[in-house]
């Protein structure tokens, strides 16, 4: 899998790049100035979780509608281009992980009102149990935590769990409202190389979409005013965690 690309700046990708960068750089600025008059360090904690939700979900909205625009500048330059279709979902079989802390409240917002709620964290339980003792194995013989969690992410693809939001026919359950590491995933090979067995052959050629140093620094900042939650950054352990917050929510 191929980790990172250099893209060609054209106009489109700069505009992307440019609308991106503003808008973190406005978040970022709004919570500096919510850290500052709370005295601390940290912007948003289980004492202001609640009234801070709607400024959240409004970034994050908006989040990821200036990640689309950048796929849009930089997919096209992928020579031999997107073979992803509907429907497939192969990659839905991964543990996603690296999901932005404002990505998992503004998803656990909008899941705790369907009627599916417990179901889904019952799902997600499941298989962060699952990742945990895959980890914790390898980590009586790899060399070092970073080897040991790559070595357990493909273990758990191996093991060909579905993600509890995708349907039996591979469609994404939530879609519009999926974090930006699902949004991040492509292959330019066909669907039936996204399987364990290939991942990690010539036949796959799968890649990551990152965006531009500078953006991730931005995001890092941003990230850091959620530490007052303690969220990991695993999607389903994320979302297991917020359910902690289930009373200061009511």
């Amino acid at each position: 899998m191929s980790l990172c690309e250099e893209y060609f700046p054209t106009k489109a990708y700069v505009n992307a790049e440019k609308k991106l960068g503003l808008l973190l750089s406005k978040e970022r600025d709004r919570l500096d100035s919510v850290a500052l008059g709370l005295g601390r360090k940290y912007a948003i904690g289980p004492d202001n979780l609640v009234e801070q939700i709607p400024s959240v979900v409004g970034f994050v909205e908006e989040y990821h509608k200036a990640y689309s625009l950048y796929l849009d500048a930089v997919l096209p330059q992928h020579k031999r281009g997107i073979q992803c279709g509907p429907s497939c979902g192969n990659c839905c079989h991964h543990y996603p992980m690296s999901v932005e802390p404002f990505e998992l409240i503004y998803l656990y917002k909008l899941l705790r009102t369907r009627d599916d709620f417990m179901s889904v964290m019952e799902a997600c339980q499941i298989r962060a149990t699952l990742f945990e003792s895959l980890l914790g194995k390898r980590l009586l013989s790899a060399g070092s935590e970073d080897e040991a969690e790559d070595a357990a992410l493909h273990d758990y693809f191996s093991r060909w769990r579905p993600c509890p939001f995708s349907s039996s026919k591979g469609d994404c359950g939530i879609y519009p409202l999926r974090p930006v590491s699902c949004r991040m995933y492509f292959s330019e090979t066909s669907p039936k190389f996204c399987v364990p067995e290939y991942l990690q052959t010539e036949q796959n050629e799968s890649f990551v979409v990152y965006m531009p140093d500078h953006i991730e620094e931005a995001l890092y900042g941003i990230s850091e005013h959620y530490e007052g939650l303690s969220l990991p950054e695993s999607f389903f352990g994320g979302l297991l965690s917020m359910n902690l917050y289930e009373g200061v929510l009511q």
